[in-house]
């Protein structure tokens, strides 16, 4: 069995005030994924423990392939996060350390499809196991697919200098406006202090930098309510948010990366790519949790769109990655 898109990291339980969900960003992402008609494979761990058992049950219900999905070691539980979400439905993170998601093994049968697919996807946040950056290293060494990298700066793993490390080995970037400017500031200074772009050419100065130390051609940037930028060789595309009534943003930058990944692998407009994930984003956020389940319509409007603009399809051939 081949998939499209695989991604490596973490799959835990979201404590949220609304209840409890089945998240972790590699985990949201193949979700969405699988929900926008793709083959989608996720590459972590679960305990061996009931939490693990629920956590696969949800997985294998949202069409995601669990086949590398290991159960660890006794005594390491499945992975859980409280997440605090303010008035304005912004979250914050409280990660449980050590979990199963720290061991996450990759077999040579998982090296093979990895290499053989579209694309794959890693996070920064998984990196802070040495074994996972060591595990993480082999599939970054494969040549086959486009390497999308999620920069996530939560601290205490937010070390700028593993981060730019590991942007070396990535095709495309996709961060935050606030971690573009922290980057850009260590790039510049060697401290990576807080320096959030405000407007659209600040955060192009940023990408130019972050791109100029790490060789990648395409930097994505999420803004918010102000939309999203995608800096591709030295252009900057804009696009707006759609206007929702913001329940929680947990998940909502998944559900972008998703929509980026889904059109930036399949040679589509980037500025109609950048357009589709923000709606997909602005969607997630005016719901609660990180995975809510697309309308009917929308699912069926998207992979239209796809085909219509050939996007989809058997014959789609793999983009080549400057």
């Amino acid at each position: 069995m081949s998939n499209e898109f695989y991604a490596f990291g973490e799959i835990l339980w979201d404590c949220l005030p609304s209840g409890r969900h089945v998240g972790g960003a590699p985990f949201n992402v193949a979700s969405h994924l699988a929900q926008l008609g793709m083959s989608a494979c996720l590459i972590s761990a679960v305990g061996q423990d009931t939490l693990g058992d629920e956590i696969l049950e949800v997985a294998h219900g949202k069409n995601v392939d669990t086949r590398f999905i290991s159960r660890v070691r006794i005594g390491l539980p499945t992975g859980t996060v409280v997440a605090r979400v303010d008035a304005s439905g912004n979250a914050t993170y409280e990660l449980v350390q050590p979990v199963a998601w720290d061991e996450i093994r990759v077999p040579a049968t998982a090296l093979a499809a990895v290499e053989a697919s579209h694309a794959f996807l890693f996070g920064s946040l998984a990196g802070r196991s040495p074994y996972n950056l060591e595990q993480l290293g082999r599939l970054l060494a494969l040549k086959g697919p486009t390497k999308f990298f999620d920069v996530n700066l939560r601290p205490p793993f937010s070390e700028p200098s593993l981060i730019v490390e590991l942007a070396l080995r990535a095709d495309v970037l996709k961060l935050n406006h606030s971690e573009v400017g922290q980057l850009a500031m260590f790039l510049r200074t060697g401290e990576a202090t807080l320096n959030s772009p405000t407007t659209l050419e600040e955060v192009a100065a940023a990408c130019a930098l972050l791109a100029q130390a790490t060789a990648t051609s395409r930097i994505c940037v999420t803004m918010g309510a102000s939309g999203a930028a995608l800096w591709t060789e030295g252009r900057v595309l804009h696009a707006t948010a759609p206007t929702v009534e913001v329940r929680d943003t947990v998940g909502a930058g998944d559900a972008f990366m998703a929509g980026l990944m889904v059109g930036l692998t399949h040679g589509a407009d980037p500025q109609v790519v950048l357009n589709s994930a923000c709606q997909l984003g602005a969607y997630v956020a005016s719901h609660h949790g990180a995975t809510p389940v697309f309308p009917l319509e929308k699912t069926r409007k998207w992979i239209s769109f796809l085909k219509t603009r050939k996007i989809l399809g058997d014959a789609a051939p793999k983009p080549e990655v400057a």
